[in-house]
């Protein structure tokens, strides 16, 4: 459309069409941006939760038992008057752990 003036009003309106379309593409790569990282953190949270779940659901985990040691010592003398060295005598006991499931 032209003016009297010999304005041309056809290039403002290509101008501002371009503008509105690269602020709405600049938006929906922001929209986008935000979320691409949601869907990243919530994979990490997920896999995090579901793995501390599954370690205190998941029967069968080895637990630590605690070893009893008991020392006593013996000396004895023989005929001919000499002692002979005392040594210590150590024992200890433990109780199996048994693992099921797996694959």
């Amino acid at each position: 459309m032209a003016f009297r003036g010999g304005g041309d009003t056809y290039t403002m309106e290509i101008k501002d069409t371009i503008q509105d379309r690269v602020r709405a593409r600049d938006a929906a790569m922001r929209v986008l941006n935000r979320l691409t990282a949601g869907a990243a953190v919530s994979a990490v949270v997920g896999v995090g939760l579901l793995g501390a779940i599954s370690a205190h659901t998941i029967p069968g985990t080895a637990s630590t038992s605690t070893a009893s040691t008991s020392t006593a010592t013996t000396s004895t003398s023989s005929s001919s008057g000499l002692q002979t060295s005392t040594t210590p005598v150590t024992s200890s006991s433990s109780s199996g752990v048994a693992v099921s499931g797996g694959s």
